[in-house]
């Protein structure tokens, strides 16, 4: 989720480009977007909700923005995203990888946003931080939204820290043998695809320190079968987009009629091209579902006869295997879109698996709002593991 509450920190400087890399094979180019110094960080910390992040803002910070080569179905693509350095530290540092929320619009990715969202300020903290746009933002914003896609997640996350690593080498910025994620909602999906895609490829070499992924939809299957059986879902332009997005991304070539009644069916492909708000598909959709769904498609998912897409969430989803790094999943009893009970239940289903997780219950705010506390509680978690303070 964007927090959205950094106005007066956007300078209207121009982007800088860097040195043109040497025989770099994830990175292609990277441009400076912002520099904050550390008073405007703290200031933005105590105007978000985290005044206790004051204590760990230690440093200044640059954000740059970054193109790098990534694979998706078998085809190159020109991925992007962000990378936030603390100034002036010697090194050697940690990284974390963090992933934001659900959006629709095109500005609102992290590269193209005026704004910052938040988890930059990390780096403020001495992390290198480095966050994707993901697919269907920035520079592959022609593209569909692999929405809630393992596989692509995945590998889209691990071409940014590889691309990153590029950049940092180019800047002989070091970074010590540490690293951590984090995101919260879609970015906490795409947190435990992308631990879950480290840790399945030793080749990589990479040891996670420690991984916080919150109110994500990690049984896919069991989210969408409490949205559909609750009558009304005051957000429906999430269900949109994964409908949407796994027919488009899996090929299922059925049209939008066959899973929405009219006058919504019609109107997807534009309400989803990235030029609506999440508040402008919203007003244009309805949240009673009887009015929203085909009944049919509704009648299909719970007597498990849609057996097309059903596989897909089953494919797709990530509540269920064997995690090495400790892991702590976040969620708030308020959350009016994702189920705390999902949450709850993968805890105790990689638990029986044998891995080193622990659920961490965030209060009874809304999902929106508990993703600052996610980030209360997650600070001194992470900064207890460094091992470069």
């Amino acid at each position: 989720m964007i927090l959205g509450l950094s106005f007066l920190f956007w300078s209207c400087s121009e982007d800088s480009e860097s040195p043109a890399p040497v025989e770099n094979e994830y990175l292609v180019e990277s441009s400076l977007k912002i520099a904050l110094d550390e008073s405007l960080i703290k200031n933005f910390a105590i105007f978000s909700g985290l005044p206790e992040f004051t204590d760990y803002v230690r440093n200044d910070i640059e954000i740059y923005k970054i193109i790098y080569k990534t694979v998706v179905q078998g085809e190159e693509v020109l991925a992007s995203g962000v990378i936030s350095i603390p100034s002036g530290l010697p090194g050697p540092i940690p990284m974390i990888s963090a992933f934001r929320g659900t959006i629709f619009s095109d500005t609102e990715a992290p590269s193209e946003n005026s704004l910052i969202y938040g988890f930059e300020v990390f780096a403020a903290a001495g992390y290198a931080t480095v966050m994707p746009d993901m697919i269907g933002f920035g520079s592959s914003k022609e593209m569909v939204q692999h929405y809630y896609n393992q596989a692509t997640n995945g590998r889209v996350a691990i071409d940014m820290i590889r691309a990153s690593h590029e950049f940092f080498s180019e800047r002989d910025i070091l970074l010590n043998d540490q690293l951590f994620l984090f995101g919260y909602s879609q970015g906490g999906f795409i947190t435990m695809a992308t631990q879950q895609a480290i840790e399945n490829d030793p080749a990589l070499g990479w040891d996670l320190t420690a991984v916080a992924a919150g109110a994500g939809a990690y049984n896919i299957e069991f989210v969408m079968e409490d949205v559909i059986d609750r009558g009304v879902f005051t957000s429906p332009g999430f269900l949109s987009l994964i409908i949407y997005s796994y027919n488009e991304v899996n090929n299922f070539n059925k049209s939008m009629e066959y899973y929405f009644q009219e006058p919504y069916a019609s109107q997807m492909p534009f309400l989803l091209n990235g030029s609506k708000s999440q508040g402008q598909i919203n007003e244009a959709l309805s949240d009673t579902l009887i009015n929203y769904f085909q009944p049919s498609f509704v009648e299909g998912m719970k007597n498990k006869t849609e057996t097309e897409m059903i596989k897909a969430f089953r494919d797709n989803s990530v509540h269920d295997w064997q995690p090495e790094a400790p892991l702590r999943l976040y969620h708030s009893s308020g959350d009016e879109y994702i189920p705390i009970a999902d949450s709850q239940n993968t805890a105790e289903l990689l638990k029986e698996n044998g891995s080193d997780v622990e659920f961490i219950l965030l209060g009874e705010k809304n999902h929106s709002s508990s993703s600052i506390d996610m980030i209360s509680e997650t600070i001194p978690w992470f900064e207890g593991l460094r091992t470069d303070l």
